[in-house]
């Protein structure tokens, strides 16, 4: 399994506003929404002035109003989380890397797809994942940043828009984000459709494999994944300061 590969695919999709690199380590800051674009990435081993670019970090981060967030892969030196844990970072959000093949392609029945996020996508989204209002400027940025070439789909019942979710294309690869359903329309296989759509719009334009990122505590959406071929391929989590 490339993990490089797949991280460099994933930041690409999900790029932040500003990015600075720190030796080997790349910092990303994206108006405090989402830990992906507003965390830093201590890629390779362990520096000689661990204790120095830790601060260092920190005070980019403080610079932009911002706490500093680190996001570990298997990417970094282990000895590096050790020192975070050392210094009172706490872990979080441990998460599931996930992909599957795309050999053939899927159904697509009740999913409407399109290249960008019209306001019809963008309220079904909305409604779905459950965005608090106080960071919907932040969100609606980020949704603005995605890349193209990028499928953003949502799932009808009758006349009803009841869930939404998006795919990019780069690398080799569709990563598939936030597809979501709103809560009295779940478990109706909406979500599989979305899926199955976007796998097929990815397999269509050359994608070989199809990436995910579902945090660990996530049984529902864990089970779905694993429902329709997907399996691990590694993990993440995140190391933030104990203010």
């Amino acid at each position: 399994m490339n993990i490089a590969a797949i991280e460099r695919a994933s930041v690409a999709a999900w790029p932040p506003r500003e990015q600075a690199t720190m030796g080997e380590w790349v910092l990303s800051a994206g108006d405090g929404f989402s830990r992906r674009r507003n965390s830093a990435v201590p890629v390779g081993s362990v520096p000689t002035n661990i204790d120095q670019r830790l601060v260092d970090v920190a005070s980019w981060y403080n610079a932009r109003g911002l706490e500093s967030l680190y996001r570990i892969t298997p990417l970094c030196d282990p000895g590096i989380d050790r020192t975070l844990a050392d210094h009172g970072y706490i872990l979080e959000a441990p998460t599931q890397v996930m992909v599957r093949g795309l050999e053939s392609l899927g159904r697509s029945d009740k999913v409407v797809g399109e290249c960008s996020a019209t306001e019809t996508w963008i309220s079904a989204e909305l409604e779905a994942v459950g965005v608090d209002r106080s960071v919907i400027g932040p969100w609606l940025a980020t949704i603005e940043a995605v890349p193209s070439p990028s499928l953003f789909v949502h799932a009808t019942d009758g006349e009803e828009t009841v869930g939404a979710g998006f795919g990019v294309l780069g690398g080799g690869f569709i990563g598939v984000f936030e597809v979501a359903v709103r809560p009295e329309h779940r478990r109706r296989g909406h979500a599989r459709r979305m899926m199955d759509a976007l796998h097929s719009w990815g397999y269509g334009l050359g994608a070989q494999q199809a990436f995910l990122q579902v945090v660990e505590e996530n049984d529902a959406a864990l089970g779905l994944y694993r429902s329709i071929e997907y399996e691990p391929a590694y993990r993440y989590w995140y190391r933030r300061a104990d203010v």
